[in-house]
């Protein structure tokens, strides 16, 4: 990065430079990461440690398979056969798209093969309005674990030159930047099939089982201590946060949910993109500290903990990989003393510097070395993420492309705030349990979300607790 120029006016541009700073320190390492050898036939690897406890958790569960959803529609003459050539492409270039996991001799094993063709499927669509319950059908279907594939894509076709593809990625492969690679490899193979040339895409260095390979052998190292030493010091005493449901819990509950996008106001994105250039900080963190806030207020609860899923792509050489780099971190804000909204932000700009540089241990290595195994389970139970918006292009060669939010009817969590943004505008993606929160509920909370954002730019002396 020596000589790169960066706009320290816009708070993207200051998030990138500190995600990427942040990467460096803790992550240069992983430039080397070894490649493992491959024989001719079908590869095995021992599944990374993620994937392990992704295995454990699936043990048992009656849900739905944890899953990555995304879909685009295209607009125009469509060439079918180019995009299954263009999909097989993507199968090809990315092993887990070609992986099982099995246990074998008592270990968690990703089987690669050589060569996997996977057709794509054309289901006719009358209306736009059905593709919800098409989404809904296709999330009840399992995946088969031990015999993959792991991945389906789908071709909705509501006219001649109007069409959606939809893709379905398990988690225990893929993760939300999954999406973008994804997209962008088959979007550059589709161009390529239409004009009869090699889809320009740089080679690979390494696949995932390479990446874990080398996390394993990191966290067997004094790296996993440290990791360990932390979290255990971090979440002692640590209670989850109480949630501001409206319905009562039913004796058996489920995943049972649905999602709302709010948009933000164009002023109050602008006022807090001021805000966090300001306090020279991210709108991860002011939108943290609002969410915190929020909690704070509708509770009295004077010790918050946010469920924050972390992605761990720190080197340009896993950056493009079909693979899932996720992981949980729990950011836990103190707040006994009652301190202004200035002050939260702060703090949580301190906490989540130094939560986010211990990021890389997977929970089900820290649950034996916490005296409450299920505490880890509890404090999951409501999250906040912030993200910038895929960067999707508008066309596909000479088709018209715009992305499509798939509707979910299960959600893992109570509660998940998902700010997004480019730009120009924000909005929130809140997912929730609809048998613990109503509609209203989730519209008025969302309403004094944006008041609190407003707040903490007017007055950020006023205190948490008001």
């Amino acid at each position: 990065m020596t000589g790169t120029q960066v706009d320290r006016t816009d708070p993207a541009a200051r998030a990138r430079l500190e995600a990427a700073l942040l990467r460096r320190r803790r992550g240069a390492a992983a430039e080397g990461i070894r490649v493992l050898p491959r024989p001719a036939g079908e590869l095995r690897f021992r599944a990374a440690v993620t994937q392990e406890g992704m295995w454990r958790g699936l043990a048992g569960s009656s849900g739905p398979a944890p899953a990555i959803l995304a879909a685009v529609r295209l607009y125009g003459a469509l060439d079918v056969a180019a995009l299954e050539e263009a999909w097989n492409a993507v199968v090809a270039r990315h092993e887990t798209l070609r992986s099982s996991l099995r246990v074998e001799a008592g270990v968690l094993t990703q089987v690669v093969v050589p060569e996997l063709r996977l057709p794509v499927e054309l289901t006719e669509l009358t209306d736009p309005a059905d593709f919800g319950a098409f989404v809904w059908k296709e999330g009840d279907r399992p995946f088969d674990l031990e015999h993959g594939p792991l991945a389906r894509l789908k071709l909705l076709r509501l006219g001649a030159d109007d069409h959606i593809v939809f893709l379905m990625v398990h988690h225990i492969i893929g993760d939300a930047r999954t999406v973008e690679v994804v997209v962008r490899d088959l979007g550059a193979c589709y161009v390529a099939a239409t004009a009869g040339v090699p889809a320009p895409l740089e080679p690979l260095r390494v696949q995932f089982a390479d990446f874990a390979a080398w996390h394993r052998e990191r966290l067997d190292g004094p790296r996993g201590a440290e990791l360990i030493a932390y979290w255990v010091e971090r979440l002692a005493g640590a209670e989850p946060a109480v949630l501001p449901a409206d319905l009562e819990l039913p004796p058996v509950p489920s995943q049972r949910g649905t999602g709302i996008d709010v948009p933000m106001p164009d002023e109050l994105y602008a006022a807090i993109r001021r805000l966090a250039k300001e306090r020279s900080t991210t709108l991860y963190t002011v939108g943290l500290a609002a969410f915190t806030a929020l909690l704070a207020r509708r509770s009295g609860q004077a010790d918050i903990c946010v469920r924050a899923p972390i992605s761990f792509r720190d080197t340009s050489d896993v950056r493009d990989l079909v693979a899932d780099f996720s992981n949980d971190v729990i950011v836990r804000t103190g707040l006994r003393d009652d301190p202004t909204l200035h002050e939260l932000l702060e703090r949580i700009k301190a906490g989540t510097a130094a939560d986010f540089a211990h990021h890389d241990l997977p929970p089900h290595l820290l649950e034996p070395h916490l005296p409450d195994p299920g505490l880890l389970a509890r404090l999951f139970h409501v999250q906040f993420t912030a993200e910038e918006e895929f960067d999707t292009p508008d066309t596909l060669g000479d088709l018209r492309m715009e992305p499509v939010v798939p509707e979910r009817q299960h959600v893992l969590r109570p509660l998940n705030i998902r700010l997004r943004y480019d730009a120009e505008r924000a909005h929130c993606i809140v997912l929730y349990r609809t048998e613990q929160f109503t509609a209203g509920r989730i519209e008025e909370l969302m309403r004094e979300y944006h008041g609190l954002l407003a707040e903490m730019v007017r007055t950020p002396e006023n205190r948490v607790f008001g």
